[in-house]
């Protein structure tokens, strides 16, 4: 057998197996989050004014839309799907597992947006910020800028934004993650990389409620 093959099956095999060593990410019900399956995401300290994570132009009055929280403490927000990315068929391909790499997208919306996947927008030089918003594109992490992951804080979960920074191009590249948390403007909680993270749970849609 090829040796270069060898190795590279046994990285892959190592790989899967680390990923399954991860602990799965629980929903409010612990019960374990599922690709496919819609969400809300319900910020409850950090900065939080509000309910659940939804979609506003507090920034742009048109497209991109900014992801923020809802207004009201009564509302749950929009639904959403979460997605891993480089995780393929078995060792629980459906299972979210903490700190893997993911894609966030609002099911329940149309917009003006050509997709409603989370992504972090340029950098705002007005409010010295990033901010996350939509459009982001499917791929396998390569795609765009960086990725999102989840993360325990406390009792229950924190989303943090990791890129890659200085690279050089004989080696790898140094990966920065960032916490998700509120940008509080004009009454309206925006979502941006901030020090202190929003910590949040994941609660399952039941449809027809």
């Amino acid at each position: 057998m090829n040796k270069t093959f060898s190795v590279l099956s046994f990285l892959v095999y190592a790989f899967y197996l680390a990923v399954a060593d991860l602990d799965p990410v629980l929903d409010v019900s612990n019960d374990k989050l599922l690709t496919g399956v819609d969400y809300f995401i319900i910020p409850i300290l950090g900065g939080s004014k509000g309910g659940g994570i939804t979609l506003t132009s507090v920034r742009n009055k048109t497209c991109s839309l900014d992801v923020a929280q809802d207004q009201s403490l009564y509302e749950e927000g929009l639904w959403m799907t979460i997605h891993p990315l480089n995780i393929k068929k078995g060792v629980s391909g459906r299972v979210i597992r903490e700190s893997t790499d993911i894609t966030i997208r609002f099911s329940s919306t149309k917009t003006c947006a050509k997709s409603t996947i989370w992504k972090v927008d340029k950098y705002d030089k007005l409010r010295k910020r990033y901010f996350v918003t939509i459009g982001g594109v499917e791929g396998d992490g390569k795609s765009q800028n960086g990725w999102f992951r989840i993360q325990k804080e406390r009792l229950d979960y924190k989303i943090i934004y990791c890129s890659q920074e200085h690279c050089i191009s004989s080696g790898p590249c140094d990966v920065i993650c960032k916490n998700v948390g509120a940008y509080n403007e004009h009454g309206r909680t925006l979502v941006a990389l901030t020090d202190e993270p929003f910590v949040v749970f994941f609660e399952k849609v039941i449809k027809g409620k």
